[in-house]
């Protein structure tokens, strides 16, 4: 455990480099300075590239320490200083270029990079949190340099202090630093020889925080010294609390947001605004982007079931993907096409009448499928028979081939009948409940069309159990953008779809979404990029039970729509949609504006950002051809079908739409849960007018948690947003810890916080 990794880049000094391909195992003071004498970063980024939204794992915590907190030299730190703060952690220091040299308009100081061992983090927002609880215990950490994807300039001739360690910085910080402040360290209760001085100093400083420099908080660190075995010497422990109250009075509380501790929780004016749970507010979905018969459609069936318009518009989108898909292509300029399949994935709560929504959106398909195999059950058992009779001429004429008792020219024969033979199958617009051997199966009985729609998100877990038995995940990659299939296995028959267009529309819960996103694999290999987002704003609780239903009308017009839709014919190749030049300009103007972003504003959703504009053209072929009726006589006018400008901008509409529910989702989704649970406490709260309360008390008042390992999480949640705050406790050095109690933020009774959770969907202003 002395050891952890920084990765160092090919050149020196040069701000605008983002790759940082070379890893270096720090474990001395000559490999630190081996990795640090070129610029570098302490995280593994996917193919070295430096962004948060490329994170693989890190297991070094870098911070910068410019000393800027004070101009009173007695107040700046350095890196003997921080290695008694935080006892035992394997650690290393790189002095600056700037190190003791003036810069920004301050006098040289001490300025140098911290470097501390953590088990090993695969989250930016885990390791950018950890960062934050770092920099709030200790302010002199440069508040600008908390985010998960810093580099550090290096020196040509570093000069470096390492020191060997025995544990983590999060085992560290559990410690010494625990949310209760008070709490006993763990057993042994002995501190031994070796760790006295830095424990106390640790304990000391802990104290004087919560305490402040008063005789309570010196009783308690006489009362921690008795662990020491052996005792330290009077005196010894009284240079230990000198230096403890020096560095708590110019460091700790002289910093401009430390909150004394007779204020801390107790004073409005110590109070700030609380942090909202998601920094994405809802947008209403571009219904009105929709041919007129879709638009109606989609807002009487989300009047209908009291769904937002989001679900059923996000939905109608597949299904023209699954009328449309292999029969039209969108061309943005001469080598340049789309597929018109999509990828969709709504994301909502248990009871928001996800199925009700998709029952509605997916009649006329059924209605379709139904007639038509009805229409061609006769043709379709013929074909079957006329198949089995082919391949018992074949083994009869096998057999008398074998014998020599007929002509080898009869057997070739029926072996070309039953090569060309093409088998008259039923039709089968989309599969639900289905593994990846069977969708590539499906495809290529369906000449490489095919759709996966469910109001579930089960197939991420067969995707995610199937994988780790080393079966790919090829059919959802390629069959996205139309990238030929060859699957070649033993056991099984070859099978080859040269030109696959797949659609997929699925409805998930947040937990389920979030495992998917934070699934390295599925990310790596692009799987979560090929999805549109959406996070409807629910309307649970304020539903109506006497809604109006889906006028007769409104249900006609959408269900010739999509009929026209699905007769349109399969050609031997896709029927080309063309971009008008109006509509071709508005696509690259956007396309300009977001390329630039996808190194900065976007650069953690890169990935999903980066097909956009693909999506967007996709969208708009969609839109053009659904918003005719056309008859079979026009569909061989290659010219008939063209994007005009008005059909772009409502294509670029619904992209900015998706867009924002990527951001939302990406940022958001794994804490929707705990913002959740939190909102039930927030309400409670309110209902009852809490000022304080202890744990014991919200439990009572908020039964839906049952246990202390269940509501202590959400207190801490609740708390690092600003809701609440625990108050400080009398200091107990052994037995059982007080039990927590806390202060309500003001401004939460005052209904100056949101209520609930903001449930983030997009921005429709800017990209």
């Amino acid at each position: 455990m002395s050891s952890f990794h920084l990765y160092r880049a090919d050149c020196i000094g040069n701000a605008r480099n983002c790759l940082y391909p070379h890893a270096v195992e720090v474990g001395d003071g000559a490999s630190l300075a081996s990795a640090v004498s070129a610029d570098y970063v302490a995280v593994a980024y996917r193919g070295g590239y430096r962004s948060s939204g490329r994170f693989v794992s890190s297991d070094c915590l870098a911070l910068d320490c410019d000393n800027d907190h004070s101009e009173d030299p007695s107040a700046w730190v350095t890196p003997e200083i921080i290695l008694g703060l935080l006892p035992d952690v394997c650690a290393g220091f790189h002095y600056s270029r700037h190190h003791m040299l003036p810069k920004e308009g301050k006098s040289a100081r001490p300025r140098f990079h911290c470097f501390f061992f953590v088990d090993e983090m695969t989250s930016a927002s885990d390791y950018a949190a950890l960062k934050k609880r770092l920099n709030e215990l200790f302010p002199f950490f440069d508040k600008k340099a908390l985010d998960a994807a810093r580099f550090f300039f290096g020196t040509a001739s570093p000069e470096v202090v390492f020191r060997p360690g025995t544990v983590s910085l999060q085992e560290c910080l559990d410690r010494y630093y625990p949310a209760d402040p008070f709490a006993a360290l763990p057993d042994p209760r002995v501190i031994p020889s070796g760790r006295r001085n830095d424990t106390m100093h640790a304990f000391a400083i802990r104290v004087l925080k919560r305490c402040g420099v008063t005789e309570e908080a010196k009783q308690g660190f006489l009362q921690m010294a008795k662990r020491c075995d052996p005792p330290l010497e009077a005196e010894e422990l009284r240079s230990i609390w000198r230096s403890a109250v020096k560095f708590y009075r110019d460091t700790v509380s002289a910093h401009p947001a430390y909150v004394a501790p007779g204020a801390y929780g107790q004073t409005p004016s110590a109070w700030e605004s609380p942090i909202p749970f998601s920094r994405f507010g809802h947008v209403a979905f571009p219904a009105d982007a929709l041919p007129a018969d879709l638009r109606d459609f989609v807002l009487a069936v989300a009047e209908s079931t009291q769904t937002p318009v989001d679900m059923a518009g996000t939905a109608a989108l597949s299904i023209l993907s699954v009328c449309l898909q292999g029969k039209y292509r969108v061309r943005g300029k001469a080598d340049w096409l789309e597929p018109l399949n999509t990828y969709a994935l709504i994301i909502a709560t248990p009871s928001e009448r996800k199925s009700a929504v998709l029952n509605q959106m997916l009649r006329p398909i059924n209605g379709y499928e139904a007639e038509y195999n009805r229409k061609h059950a006769s043709q379709v058992e013929s074909a079957r028979m006329r198949r089995r009779v082919l391949e018992k001429k074949q083994k009869v004429l096998e057999d008398q081939v074998a014998r020599g008792k007929a002509d080898e020219k009869e057997m070739e024969r029926i072996a070309a009948e039953i090569a060309s033979f093409e088998e008259v199958r039923p039709l089968q617009l989309y599969v639900d409940d289905v593994t990846t051997e069977k969708l590539v199966s499906v495809l290529a009985v369906n000449r490489g069309r095919a759709a996966l729609i469910s109001s579930e998100g089960g197939i991420f877990d067969t995707l995610a159990g199937i994988y780790t038995r080393n079966v790919n995940i090829d059919v959802m990659l390629k069959g996205y953008s139309g990238d030929p299939i060859r699957v070649d296995r033993i056991g099984r028959e070859s099978e080859c779809v040269m030109d696959p267009a797949l659609t997929v529309l699925l409805m998930a819960q947040p937990d389920v979404v979030s495992a998917v996103l934070g699934n390295k694999t599925f990310r790596g290999r692009g799987l979560t990029a090929r999805f549109l987002y959406c996070l409807p704003a629910s309307k649970l609780g304020s539903r109506r039970a006497d809604s109006a239903p889906v006028p007769e009308a409104v249900a006609d017009g959408y269900a010739r729509k999509i009929m026209n839709l699905l007769q349109d014919e399969y050609e031997a190749e896709p029927r080309v949609i063309r971009l008008s030049d109006e509509a071709r300009e508005k696509l690259f103007a956007f396309s300009r504006e977001l390329e630039p972003k996808l190194v900065g504003e976007y650069a953690e959703i890169a990935d999903w950002a980066g097909k956009l504009v693909g999506n967007v053209m996709r969208i708009a072929a969609l839109l053009c051809r659904a918003g005719r009726m056309i008859g079979h006589e026009f569909l061989a006018e290659e010219e008939a079908l063209v994007v005009d400008g008005q059909t772009m901008d409502g294509a670029i509409r619904l992209g900015r739409y998706f867009l924002g529910n990527a951001l939302a989702a990406y940022d958001a989704l794994p804490e929707k849960q705990m913002a959740l649970l939190a909102t039930r406490l927030l309400e409670m709260i309110r209902e009852r007018k809490l000022k304080a309360f202890d744990r014991r008390e919200a439990m009572r008042y908020c039964r839906s948690f049952k246990t202390v390992a269940e509501i202590q999480p959400v207190l801490d949640f609740l708390e690092d947003y600003g809701y609440i705050c625990q108050q400080p406790a009398a200091f107990r050095p052994a037995g059982r810890p007080p039990l927590p109690k806390y202060t309500v933020n003001p401004m939460v009774l005052e209904g100056n916080s949101p209520a609930v959770p903001v449930l983030p969907c997009g921005d429709q202003d800017s990209v």
